[in-house]
């Protein structure tokens, strides 16, 4: 599938930003995609643990767990998309940099 994504920036890095499409590298791509793999099985495995009637307090351990995970996925993705609207060798995007900053500020409230 990393065939199919353009590299960052490949049909124009600031237009694209505009048009909402997603501007971090392939390598950032594939990390946060790893993290979301990794929130799947443990979703999973609170899933599983529900059906066998597990201990409740282990449940929301691995719920907490879980939740921790995707919420560092969030971070990753918005200061990655931060860190591309800011790039030296290109100009800064201050309407996107404002979208992104506010989303960010609501995330951590």
């Amino acid at each position: 599938m990393a065939s199919q994504r353009k590299p960052a920036g490949a049909d124009g890095a600031r237009g694209a930003a505009k048009s909402g499409r997603l501007q971090v590298s392939d390598a950032t791509i594939d990390q946060i995609l790893g993290r979301l793999r990794r929130v799947e099985g443990q979703v999973r495995a609170v899933q599983r643990m529900i059906s066998e009637r597990r201990d409740c307090h282990a449940i929301a351990q691995q719920m907490a767990a879980a939740k921790s995970a995707l919420e560092r996925a969030t971070v990753q993705l918005m200061a990655s998309s931060m860190a591309e609207c800011l790039r030296p060798n290109g100009t800064t995007d201050e309407h996107e940099l404002l979208r992104l900053t506010d989303t960010f500020v609501k995330l951590l409230s």
